[in-house]
């Protein structure tokens, strides 16, 4: 592998380890990211990342395998979500860094399997925003016609990457706000709902049969059902804004997933049980749509969860945001993607990693509205399958280092050993190819990019890396610093 750093004029007697050395030093100097959140804003985080899901998207599964079909789906990914997440809490305290599902894939795989495994999450995370952008502008529409959808999603585009630049401890703390407003809109739309749920409109799909289009639509129905957990892998690309990694990472996972485990099975069963399983499944606005259907057009839940759930919407795009520029920037400050997206302005935030992929990412939105139909089921199964991409190779990950690297200092310890991150890597496989019943057209898209992406290393940048990635390069400093201490 050759180095891409080049001897300074006067540098050419001295050795070229040397010269590395002081050019991954500077390097490393200039893009360090800041610690600033404590467990409070990362769990706040792991929430927000997912809990638009919980106001749109996954109710499109109910058309492919009804109430109880869906159900099981959502067991399926549960189990899924629950074993990866011990797996990832264990990784994330052993290697710390911004690069998350990168720097775990790195580590164990070698630089070809990291930079696959961060391209995968560059896919799920610039492809997921626009589908939320998207939602946000079809609320804002609803409650104000003369916004058109993309205008009002272009709008959030800017505004959101205007508010990251500004610094990740403010972000952070917006994010909290956004997602307690978000959970508690929820709990309230529980507690006034499930009085109204009842059977007949739970079954309205399949006349209660438990898979009324066999096991083909509870297959279809895994990509929707995983748009209630998508996202939450992604807390460990706030390792480096952490105060305490080690500790606070395994906990803000552990209790992000309880929490949207929880919220899951009382969205699903409220919104299908109080509006119908039939036309809620149709609706680009399922709870507004569930509350109207069941509480009828004056009550005050449909106007206040129309406006209110604008909160979890906009909880998740402020997240993902985050998350989207914190792999792009650590993909670009090894070398895999071009050096410029991972330079950071005088807040200590990575400028280009928000901006290019806030530039794609309206176009997305752009595209979405010349499709017909709704482009929102499409959008988030090419996040899927992006997704699965990466869920796979870091379980892999973490089989490999559990028996490559058993020196591997691991604070947290995923419950079940191997066998945890076996199940979710059996549950990833099956999820990746899910979506192509439905959705070819999506999983065709996502191929395509994906294999750009391949190309782009194979041809080029994979004789451009640093010797040695600037996750290895931290840590090294982090051992001698302790040793220091």
């Amino acid at each position: 592998m050759v180095d891409r750093v080049e001897p300074r004029p006067g540098e050419e007697g001295r050795s070229a380890s040397a010269v590395e050395r002081q050019s991954s030093g500077a390097i490393i100097a200039e893009r360090r990211l800041a610690p600033v959140a404590g467990p409070l804003l990362l769990w706040g985080l792991g929430v927000g990342y997912v809990i638009s899901g919980d106001y749109y998207g996954w109710n499109f599964g109910l058309t492919a395998t009804g109430y109880w079909g869906f159900l099981i789906a959502l067991g399926v990914v549960a189990v899924l979500y629950a074993t990866m997440c011990a797996a990832i809490a264990e990784m994330s305290a052993a290697i710390p860094h911004a690069g998350g599902p990168y720097a775990f894939a790195r580590t164990a795989l070698g630089p070809v399997g990291g930079y696959l495994c961060g391209v995968g999450v560059v896919i799920e995370y610039v492809i997921a925003p626009a589908a939320v952008a998207t939602a946000i502008g079809a609320y804002v529409n609803v409650l104000l016609p003369v916004l058109p959808t993309v205008v009002t999603a272009i709008a959030v585009y800017a505004v959101f990457t205007a508010v990251h630049l500004w610094g990740v401890g403010s972000s952070l703390k917006l994010e909290l706000v956004f997602t307690g407003i978000a959970l508690a809109m929820l709990i309230v739309y529980f507690l006034v709902g499930l009085p109204n749920v009842t059977l007949a409109n739970l079954n309205e799909v399949g006349g209660g049969e438990v898979l009324p289009n066999g096991f083909a639509g509870l297959w279809a129905a895994l990509p929707l059902a995983a748009w209630f957990f998508l996202a939450i892998e992604g807390l460990p690309m706030a390792a480096e804004e952490a105060r305490d990694p080690e500790r606070d990472l395994p906990r803000a996972l552990v209790s992000s997933f309880i929490t949207l485990a929880i919220l899951a099975v009382f969205t699903l069963t409220v919104a299908a049980g109080m509006g119908g399983a039939r036309e809620v499944g149709e609706a680009d606005a399922p709870l507004p749509v569930a509350a109207l259907n069941g509480l009828g057009d004056g009550h005050w839940l449909v106007g206040t969860i129309s406006v209110v759930g604008l909160a979890g919407l906009v909880a998740s795009f402020h997240g993902i945001v985050l998350a989207y520029s914190r792999q792009i920037f650590a993909l670009s400050r090894t070398g895999y993607l071009p050096l410029f997206l991972s330079r950071v302005n005088e807040r200590h935030t990575p400028t280009w990693a928000l901006v290019v992929p806030g530039l794609v990412g309206i176009g997305l939105v752009m595209l979405g509205a010349l499709l017909p139909g709704s482009a929102i089921p499409v959008l988030v199964t090419m996040s899927v399958f992006g997704a699965a991409i990466s869920y796979i190779l870091m379980m892999v990950s973490a089989i490999v280092l559990r028996r490559r690297r058993p020196d591997l200092r691991r604070p947290f310890r995923m419950p079940g050993g191997q066998a945890t991150a076996w199940v979710a890597l059996l549950l990833a496989v099956l999820l990746l190819p899910a979506g192509i019943k439905d959705y070819p057209v999506a999983m065709i898209f996502g191929l395509l990019v994906f294999a750009a992406f391949a190309a782009y290393y194979f041809l080029y940048s994979r004789n451009r890396l640093l010797s040695r990635s600037i996750e290895e390069e931290l840590n090294v400093i982090e051992r001698a610093e302790s040793e220091l201490r």
